[in-house]
């Protein structure tokens, strides 16, 4: 099924507008709240599946969704545009995107409901000239960046989409068992005292950590979406199809379990780290022994808004993310050697020119 968001007073295609934090149509200005754009039918999403034969009892049911989903998002698809008709073919991971044809944004049913249904969402608070402006700056502050780096072209070329992520709430019992020294000289007469004392340090803590992030995008890089951190969690919203209206969205390609032993690292990290930050006052440090048994609480699948920009530069492939949330830029911008070369010699002068006046007063 195709959720298109069509605006109820013209017939427009309607967009969600991260200033208003409503759907806005892009022909008549309407507005309408996110709450009541259109939802996912999970009755016809299940007479689709089922082919109008007799829905089976839970256990069969399960089953068969299950089996459906494995073999469905294996390959692309190919779904009909509600306000053209044209034909969409969408690779199996893309749950909202554009009509290429018409410019709708439509939304693909069938990618989020079940497992696939979202559970939380933070909407895009910076708009895509925000985005722009905020892509531009961030290259201007680079001093060795080429001066026709982001030019408007480039820029054009900018998408918004929801990257799926894990959220975890975890619970982690961690210790930390070390042995210390303290150590002082001091002098007695015409002695010099060199004095060490010994400690045995236990430390053990029972910590809980609340929405942990993980990417559980296929294609996007971890690293760079860990960089991207932090998001505001108090902005977390309820799911609603209306907030994916004009922007691009994914369905995760790994599940809650598949991220779970790269959660329980990290929180494992910031654990020991905590149990480190209470071991002071000492010379030396030497570690025995550091454990921990992390337990997952609860997961939640979350869209969080992220800004693409993907180019090539003198051959070069590129891509730098900005939080769709706070607009914080990731990524690291090309480097012009005419630039290197200057700053070289602005620096190599100013020493040559130190050195020389230090040498003159020193004669």
């Amino acid at each position: 099924m195709v959720i298109d968001f069509k605006c109820p007073q013209c017939g427009g295609g309607m967009e969600y507008d991260s200033e208003l934090g409503k759907l806005q149509c892009r022909s008549c200005q309407f507005e309408q709240a996110v709450e009541d754009a259109p939802e996912i039918e999970e009755e016809e999403i299940v007479q689709e599946l089922f082919d109008g034969s007799t829905i089976p009892d839970e256990s069969e049911f399960s089953n068969e969704v299950e089996e459906k989903e494995t073999s469905v998002y294996e390959e692309e698809q190919e779904f009909m545009c509600e306000s053209c008709g044209a034909a969409i073919v969408t690779e199996p991971e893309v749950s909202a995107t554009h009509c290429p044809y018409c410019g709708s944004a439509v939304a693909f049913g069938e990618r989020l409901q079940g497992k696939l249904a979202p559970d939380k969402v933070i909407p895009f608070t910076v708009s895509k000239e925000e985005a722009k402006a905020g892509f531009r700056k961030w290259a201007k502050n680079g001093l060795l960046t080429p001066k026709d780096f982001m030019t408007e072209k480039r820029l054009g070329e900018i998408i918004g989409i929801y990257v799926p992520f894990w959220l975890y709430d975890m619970n982690v019992n961690a210790e930390a068992d070390c042995n210390c020294t303290k150590k002082r000289s001091y002098r007695r007469g015409d002695y010099i005292i060199h004095e060490t004392k010994y400690y045995h340090v236990y430390r053990r803590a029972n910590l809980n950590f609340k929405k942990v992030p993980a990417d559980a995008s296929v294609k996007l890089d971890d690293a760079m979406m860990d960089l991207l951190e932090p998001y505001d969690y108090r902005r977390l919203r309820k799911f609603e199809p209306g907030y994916l209206a004009g922007f691009q969205a994914e369905k995760y390609g790994v599940d809650a379990e598949g991220l779970l032993p790269r959660i329980k690292e990290r929180v494992n990290g910031y654990a020991q780290s905590y149990l480190k930050s209470t071991i002071k006052g000492y010379s030396t440090t030497t570690y025995n022994n550091q454990n921990s048994v992390e337990e997952k609480q609860q997961e939640y699948y979350t869209l969080l808004p992220v800004w693409l920009l993907t180019y090539e530069y003198k051959g070069e492939k590129m891509l730098y993310a900005m939080n769709g949330q706070t607009g914080k830029v990731v990524g690291t911008p090309p480097v012009s050697w005419g630039r290197v070369a200057k700053w070289i010699s602005i620096l190599y002068g100013g020493s040559f020119a130190l050195l020389t006046l230090l040498a003159y007063f020193l004669v």
